[in-house]
């Protein structure tokens, strides 16, 4: 990905340009920026923080930053790839992106809707690749943002079809809870603490929570917590110690209880576990 201009990175995806899937496999990895998968034609299997994700014809899949994610397989025959800088996305974009409820963006399109999208990436590619036209900057992150803003309507029109049981309030206490909670799960530790910041009782988070997510919201705040500490144990060379204190664990036993619980193996187990694979994968290419 040499190619980056103003934040913006776009490439197309067919099946010569995916023919190394053990290497794909091998190198699972995470970054500061969002990355699309639009695809038109083919099949694709990701993990994506531990968990399978599988995409067909005419979905669209985003990644947030920070996500530990690989391709598992590919077989493609028409897509793009696209990856921007959280910094050239406007506030409400950023908000509508992080108050999304499920932890993996993956959205089934409509043929037809689906066809205009992508006439919409090409002609983004276009000037993408025009040899510094002016204001160019200005129009592929302008373009970029109208994509995204069509990608989101998709996804909420869906995300509001599984919600319409829930009122709009109740909806919109979730989803600001969620996107304070991707921001600060490392220093706000309890419902009271997001509570204070929403300006409500903790009470009526948590029953406002459990209602439209099915769980309350220490079990939210512990979940992301975890994921967070899987990926550091994962991903760095960080000790158990040093990845509790860098999760504001001050108690190394509690940090190793709520792993154990919610994991459902010790933080010493996943991580050798981790590094086992690894050696496995690597002997393998």
């Amino acid at each position: 990905m040499h190619d980056w201009f103003s934040g913006v990175y776009i490439q197309s995806m067919d099946a010569p340009k995916l023919h190394h899937p053990q290497y794909e496999m091998s190198q699972p990895h995470r970054h500061d920026y969002y990355y699309c998968i639009v695809l038109d034609k083919g099949q694709m299997e990701l993990e994506v923080d531990f968990e399978k994700v599988k995409l067909s014809d005419h979905h669209i899949f985003v990644s947030y930053p920070g996500q530990i994610h690989h391709i598992v397989s590919a077989q493609v025959e028409r897509g793009w790839f696209l990856a921007f800088d959280p910094a050239i996305l406007d506030v409400n974009l950023r908000s509508i992106l992080d108050q999304c409820l499920a932890e993996i963006i993956l959205i089934p399109v409509a043929s037809q809707q689906f066809a205009h999208f992508y006439s919409l990436i090409g002609h983004l590619y276009s000037i993408y690749k025009e040899p510094a036209p002016l204001f160019q900057e200005q129009v592929i992150q302008g373009m970029l943002s109208s994509l995204l803003y069509l990608f989101a309507s998709v996804y909420l029109q869906q995300e509001r079809s599984r919600l319409r049981t829930h009122s709009t309030r109740s909806i919109e206490i979730t989803k600001i809870f969620r996107q304070m909670l991707r921001n600060n799960f490392r220093t706000l530790k309890s419902t009271s603490q997001y509570a204070a910041e929403m300006f409500i009782s903790a009470n009526h988070l948590n029953d406002t929570v459990k209602s439209v997510t099915g769980f309350p919201v220490t079990y939210h705040i512990q979940q992301e917590l975890m994921r967070e500490a899987r990926r550091l144990l994962y991903y760095s060379d960080h000790t158990i110690l040093a990845v509790a204190d860098e999760l504001g664990f001050n108690d190394i036993k509690y940090f190793t209880r709520l792993f154990s619980k919610i994991i459902g193996v010790a933080p010493s187990t996943f991580k050798k576990v981790k590094s086992d694979l690894n050696k496995v994968r690597f002997k393998s290419i």
